[in-house]
């Protein structure tokens, strides 16, 4: 197993940091991505969608939904990133008010013509679930393997951990995914940073955003000003240093390395 690799999107344009996950909802992430980039995840938007505008389906519809984000993945090849992976637009049921009954079978789907459309792409294939039920992830990835999607494709992820909350809950996902596909890579979708050390012997990545609301155990506010996300993203890569030191050889100095102001691809 490789170090732990961990994602995010930095607070401002200019900031450098080698494995970003950027967000087809969102075009401006695009530009984040450059020729320093060692590794992108392009998300479908998800928490956007069905959690903060609570819809049911994509705004374009699915097929055309995972168009969008493959043409997204390409023009971050373009813009220089070493390693692209795009993740095929998957549906939650773990969003509180917004549940999706049959959302399983809908990100099968869409896995399938992801891979099928766009052959050329580097794809993670999401596997869903409901909430709290480990038996049902597992359930999905046997269905992907079934169809044949699985032999298609390098990467995994754990879709329904971005609301869970408890480390050996946690834990106990990735482990059982990880004994189903041990020659997988395996991401884990919006894991709390409390779990990175519990997951990190069953998982090759996974990623977590600095927001705004990092400032309040910092300051005892929300981020409101530049410097106070600066703040806050120094919190991040100092939680995060003892996994990119793993796999950059970085020991000390990681704000100068990674916290970066300059040019960009």
């Amino acid at each position: 197993m490789v170090a732990t690799r961990i994602y995010t999107r930095p607070p401002y344009y200019g900031i450098y940091y080698p494995f970003l996950i950027v967000n087809a909802y969102y075009d401006w992430s695009l530009y984040l991505v450059g020729d320093k980039t060692l590794s992108v995840i392009v998300d479908s938007g998800v928490f956007q969608i069905f959690a903060r505008r609570g819809l049911k389906e994509y705004p374009t519809g699915w097929a055309r939904w995972v168009d969008k984000v493959a043409e997204f993945a390409r023009a971050a090849r373009r813009r220089g990133a070493r390693e692209v992976w795009a993740v095929a637009p998957d549906y939650p049921a773990d969003y509180p008010g917004n549940p999706i009954h049959d959302n399983v079978e809908r990100t099968v789907r869409n896995a399938e013509y992801a891979v099928d459309a766009h052959p050329d792409l580097d794809w993670i294939l999401p596997l869903q679930g409901r909430p709290e039920r480990p038996s049902s992830v597992l359930a999905c990835l046997r269905e992907m393997r079934e169809r044949g999607l699985l032999d298609k494709v390098e990467y995994v992820a754990i879709a329904p951990s971005c609301t869970a909350r408890s480390p050996a809950y946690l834990r106990m996902l990735a482990r059982s995914v990880r004994v189903e596909l041990p020659d997988k890579k395996v991401h884990m979708f919006g894991v709390t940073m409390s779990a990175w050390p519990e997951v990190e012997p069953y998982v090759d990545s996974v990623d977590s955003i600095v927001t705004n609301w990092w400032c309040k155990p910092l300051i005892g506010r929300m981020c409101s000003k530049r410097e106070e996300k600066l703040l806050a993203w120094r919190e991040f890569l100092r939680r995060a240093e003892p996994y990119l030191a793993k796999e950059l050889g970085l020991l000390s100095g990681l704000e100068g390395e990674v916290v970066e102001v300059g040019a960009r691809g």
